[in-house]
């Protein structure tokens, strides 16, 4: 997910200090709830998880249907142990925008923490398919570490794979190929065909495997 910059964060501090003064217009509001969700997404990055609820919560108030605000909110309720309503606001996310990159990958998240591998796999496809967002590797690596983290290493290396063929040097899709290759004893086939990936990186081939020998991964 991409956070709000201090610098802009900070502006938007001073942006919403004034107080209006009278009936507040919906686009009014929706400035202010988009202000809101970013200053919350700014205090969950840092850990302040109650100034980011209050942040959030006003947000909604202020806009019901706004994604992004979901997607904090989902966020922040999964850190603070309240699963069943993070899991309402990633829905709430993604019936407002099916096609959310960040809304599919973080529930795909959400979900592979809850052991709901398939569901998980199923949406980072769908964020993948999406040409419009900017993390399709990311979410297709997060799709091989659930799956790393259950013990299927096969499957892991072919999304890993994938991530690769999106990103070529995506060093998480580098790193996680070699641990597949090391856990499924292939520790010699790390380096097969990974010449164009590692490239990228400013790594031989004899590095990675240098770097597999010695449990770098």
């Amino acid at each position: 997910m991409r956070w709000a910059c201090l610098g802009a964060i900070l502006g938007m501090l001073c942006g919403c200090a004034v107080q209006p003064i009278g009936p507040v217009g919906a686009e009014q509001a929706a400035r202010a709830a988009k202000a809101n969700t970013d200053i919350a997404a700014y205090h969950l990055q840092r850990g302040d998880y109650a100034e980011a609820l209050e942040k959030v919560e006003r947000a909604l108030e202020q806009s019901p249907d706004l994604t992004a605000a979901h997607v904090i909110a989902a966020e922040l309720n999964a850190r603070i142990d309240r699963p069943e309503i993070a899991s309402r606001h990633y829905q709430r996310a993604l019936q407002l925008e099916p096609d959310n990159g960040a809304a599919l990958n973080n529930y795909a998240a959400f979900l592979c923490r809850d052991s709901q591998i398939e569901r998980a796999l199923d949406l980072w496809t769908l964020a993948a398919s999406n040409r419009l967002y900017e993390g399709r590797a990311m979410a297709l690596s997060n799709a091989g570490r659930c799956l790393a983290n259950a013990g299927h290493w096969a499957a892991a290396r072919s999304y890993w794979q994938r991530a690769l063929d999106a990103r070529p040097g995506y060093p998480p899709a580098i790193d996680g190929l070699a641990e597949a290759a090391r856990a499924l004893k292939q520790g010699g086939a790390a380096t097969q065909g990974f010449s164009r990936y590692t490239e990228a990186l400013g790594e031989s081939r004899s590095q990675l495997a240098d770097r597999v020998d010695r449990d770098e991964y």
